[in-house]
């Protein structure tokens, strides 16, 4: 029986270096970490199996980065190593909509006419529509 072999991991010198600088990072998160770690043993020519259970994974998950990898090529590092877009529901708020409302919540209520001193959800999102937010 033949061992299937994965595809070769193409890194850079200078995107090396990179991903080495994230690893040695005191507190980058621990996902990105290990995806850092799965392409560098990719690129030194680990085979999946090996740094699977050398990283502590499943053999999917290093197979899934690696491709991932390959398949971002020619984009910025941050975006091959981040996660992918998720379904669900779309967003209920435009990013706009969510500074105008963080900047209201900022002003004080008297501002606006509103006897209390702090603001409540229903004078926030009372306001909010009569300012058209």
């Amino acid at each position: 029986m033949s061992l299937c072999v994965a595809e070769a991991i193409h890194v850079t010198d200078q995107t090396r270096k990179q991903l080495e600088a994230i690893e040695r990072q005191h507190s980058p998160p621990q996902r990105l970490v290990r995806r850092v770690r799965i392409i560098l043993q990719g690129a030194a020519g680990v085979d999946v199996r090996q740094s699977a259970a050398h990283l502590g994974l499943s053999r999917s998950t290093v197979q899934r980065w690696r491709a991932r990898w390959r398949a971002t090529d020619g984009q910025p590092l941050h975006e091959r190593l981040a996660d992918a877009p998720r379904s669900g529901a779309p967003a209920t708020f435009t990013a706009q909509q969510v500074c105008s409302l963080i900047a209201l919540a900022c002003e004080p209520p008297s501002a606006y006419n509103l006897v209390q001193t702090h603001w409540t959800q229903a004078a926030l999102a009372h306001v909010a529509v009569q300012e058209g937010l």
